[in-house]
C-alpha cells in the first residue's frame, strides 16, 4: 500500500491546494473551492446534452469514482468509507437530521427519525441513493400514525406492482419485494413515544418515481389528513353506521357518548345530475335536530363533522358513485 507522502503527490495536481498554506485548511477557500469543483458532477455521470437524457450509471474503474470521494474528504476533514459507494453511480446509504437509509439485502430500509421534518430532507435522502421518493408525512389520527395515506406510481421500465387478488395494506410489491410502510415498536406513535420509528421498506430495484402520503402524529390542534376514516375501526366514529342515512338527534347523541364537539358542513347537491356539489360550513343554530346526517368526518382531536342536508334524498350521495365512499 501506498505511503502517505505518495497519496499526497498524487493528489497535489487535482487538488491545487497547497499542503500548509492558509487556505488549504478545511474551512480555507481553496479547500471549498475544491470541494465546489469535485462535487458539482456526480463521479461517473456523463454532461448533459441538449435533447439527451441524464445518465445516473457509473463510467470506468470504481476506483476513480473512490479517489475523487477521497479526494472530497481530504479537502473537507470528512471521513467517507467504502460502504457508501454504490454499484449504480449513488450511496447505497445516507443519513441526514430527519432519517438515514440503509441497503439491506433486497431492500433499501429507510427510518425516518424525526417525522416532523420538512418533507424535503426525506426527497434528499432517498435521491441520494438513487430513489426517486417524494416522502410527505402528513398529520393524522392516532390510528393512521405509520400508515401509508395515498400512493402515485409512475411506471418507468419493469416498476410495476405486481398484480394482487387481495391488496397487501401495508404497499404493493414489485418482483415479490414490498414497498412498505410499519412503525417500530409496532403500534407507537412516532413523535410522542419515545425510541419510536417509522421504517419504509423500498425494493432495491425499483426505478419508478413514486409520491407517498405518510401519516404521522398530529400536532396539537392540527387538523387530520385522514378526515375521512372517522367510522374506521378504531377512530373517533368507530361504530356509526350513516348509510341510510341518520338524524341530527341521534347521531348528536352519539358524539357526547364520546366526548366529541360537533360542527356542520351543509351538502349541496347538483339539480341536473343529482350528485354533490360542494360542502359549506354551517353554523350549529342553523341545523335542525331532524336534518338528516350522511357522513361524519374527523378534522382533529375530539372534533367531528357531520355532514347533512335539510330533508332526506333518496340515496346516500357517498355510496352512489359520486364521492368515495366513506371508510365504514
Amino acid at each position: 500500500m501506498r505511503n502517505v507522502d505518495e497519496i499526497n503527490e498524487l493528489l497535489r495536481p487535482l487538488a491545487r491546494v497547497e499542503p500548509g498554506q492558509p487556505d488549504s485548511r478545511a474551512s480555507g477557500t481553496g479547500a471549498r473551492a475544491l470541494l465546489a469543483s469535485i462535487t458539482a458532477q456526480e463521479p461517473g455521470v456523463v454532461p448533459r446534452e441538449p435533447g439527451r437524457a441524464r445518465r445516473h450509471t457509473l463510467h470506468g474503474p470504481r476506483r476513480l469514482a473512490l479517489g475523487v470521494t477521497a479526494a472530497a474528504a481530504l479537502a473537507t476533514g470528512i471521513v467517507v468509507g467504502p460502504s457508501l459507494l454504490g454499484g449504480r453511480g449513488a450511496a447505497v446509504s445516507y443519513a441526514n437530521s430527519a432519517m438515514e437509509i440503509h441497503l439491506e439485502g433486497d431492500q433499501y430500509v429507510a427510518r425516518i427519525k424525526d417525522p416532523f421534518a420538512d418533507h424535503d430532507k426525506y426527497t434528499q435522502a432517498f435521491h441520494a441513493v438513487g430513489l426517486n421518493v417524494d416522502l410527505r408525512p402528513v398529520p393524522t389520527s392516532p390510528n393512521g400514525v405509520g400508515k401509508i395515506l395515498g400512493m402515485i406510481i409512475a411506471d418507468r421500465g419493469s416498476s410495476r406492482p405486481d398484480p394482487e387478488a387481495t391488496p397487501d395494506p401495508s404497499g404493493p410489491r414489485f418482483n415479490g419485494v414490498p414497498l412498505s410502510m410499519e412503525t417500530t415498536p409496532r403500534g407507537c406513535q412516532p413523535g410522542l413515544d419515545d425510541h419510536c420509528i417509522m421504517v419504509m421498506r423500498i425494493p432495491a430495484g425499483f426505478t419508478g418515481d413514486v409520491d407517498v402520503r405518510l401519516g404521522r402524529q398530529a400536532k396539537p390542534g392540527e387538523e387530520y389528513a385522514n378526515f375521512d376514516s372517522a367510522m374506521a375501526p378504531g377512530e373517533m366514529f368507530d361504530g356509526v353506521r350513516l348509510r341510510k342515512g341518520r338524524p341530527v338527534a341521534d347521531i348528536l347523541a352519539e358524539a357526547r357518548k364520546r366526548n366529541l364537539t360537533v360542527v356542520f358542513s351543509l351538502i349541496r347537491m347538483d339539480e341536473k345530475t343529482g350528485s354533490m356539489s360542494s360542502f359549506d360550513p354551517l353554523p350549529a343554530d342553523r341545523v335542525g335536530p331532524g336534518w338528516i346526517v350522511w357522513n361524519a368526518w374527523q378534522v382533529k382531536a375530539d372534533v367531528i363533522r357531520l355532514l347533512v342536508t335539510p330533508d332526506r334524498l333518496p340515496e346516500n350521495p357517498f355510496y352512489n358513485g359520486s364521492a368515495p365512499p366513506p371508510a365504514s
